[in-house]
């Protein structure tokens, strides 16, 4: 009776020890998680704090670039408009030239 009292509590020992094992085990994983999700955290929270500056100095880039974009537009504009008077001009030269030479 004394040696089934005995590997009763060899046996409940190894199981508490297999237990406590285990739970260590889970919290050594814990803590890693724990240290990413950490990690994480303070890399978006950096991130995240530069984002409205970041996002203002590309919305001013945009807006130069629309201002550029515009002033290029008129000046294409001019081109074509002188480009334009120039053909006015070479076929009006040509119907001279032709009703001048044939007289």
């Amino acid at each position: 009776m004394l040696w089934l009292v005995i590997e009763v509590n060899i046996i409940i020992s190894i199981l508490g020890f297999y237990l406590a094992w285990k739970i260590w085990r889970l919290r050594q994983i814990l803590l890693k998680v724990e240290r990413n999700l950490s990690l994480i955290d303070n890399h978006t929270n950096k991130i995240l704090t530069k984002t409205p500056k970041f996002l203002k100095l590309r919305l001013q880039k945009v807006n130069q670039l629309r201002q550029l974009y515009q002033q290029l537009d008129g000046k294409v504009q001019q081109v074509q408009q002188i480009i334009a008077m120039f053909w006015l001009l070479r076929t009006l030269w040509h119907r001279w030239s032709r009703t001048w030479h044939s007289k």
